[in-house]
């Protein structure tokens, strides 16, 4: 792969990353206008660092590590405006925690993706009305011409099913 194709590639990984990382810096600074900054720091230190990036391992968590290095640094720089009531270790324990959920939380909505692929187009399209769409249960049951009742307990099934797959999924992933 040529230099270009790999800036690419890592752009697409850091563009990717930014809900995640915005979770976690909003988890550690109060203020938006400080986690739009953190944050813009974090991509810069990203960007500056892709050469130091290995990539036989998963980007997230290593994005999510500079993120907390970032936020960390904001919190020495404003120590003195009082913005923060925790020490360095509550902060590091705070930002591991954000960390761990926020790769837990990607990990499970690319589990919900696949398995959404998985359902028969109908169950999808079901899925979708009522989530996506917040369509009610009777509006649906009225176009579907069918009870509300049996809606919503096909809706519970699909969900159970979902929840099985998303399961089996992470865990086959954290067995990789």
């Amino acid at each position: 792969m040529s230099n270009r194709d790999l800036d690419e590639e890592y752009v697409a990984l850091i563009a990717g990353s930014q809900p995640v990382l915005r979770g976690l810096l909003v988890a550690l600074i109060r203020r938006a206008a400080d986690v739009d900054d953190v944050l813009q720091e974090t991509n810069t230190v990203l960007w500056r660092k892709r050469s130091e990036y290995d990539w036989d391992r998963d980007f997230l968590p290593w994005a999510c590590r500079i993120a907390q290095l970032q936020g960390l640094a904001f919190f020495k720089r404003v120590r003195n405006d009082g913005q923060t009531a925790f020490d360095e270790q509550t902060l590091e324990q705070i930002a591991a925690v954000a960390t761990r959920r926020a790769v837990e939380a990607k990990s499970h909505a690319e589990a919900l993706a696949y398995c959404m692929e998985k359902l028969p187009p109908e169950h999808r399209q079901l899925v979708e009305s009522r989530y996506c769409d917040a369509m009610p249960v009777n509006q649906i049951a009225s176009l579907e011409g069918r009870s509300a009742d049996a809606v919503s307990m096909t809706l519970y099934r699909i969900r159970k099913t979902l929840m099985e797959c998303i399961q089996k999924t992470v865990a086959q992933e954290a067995r990789l």
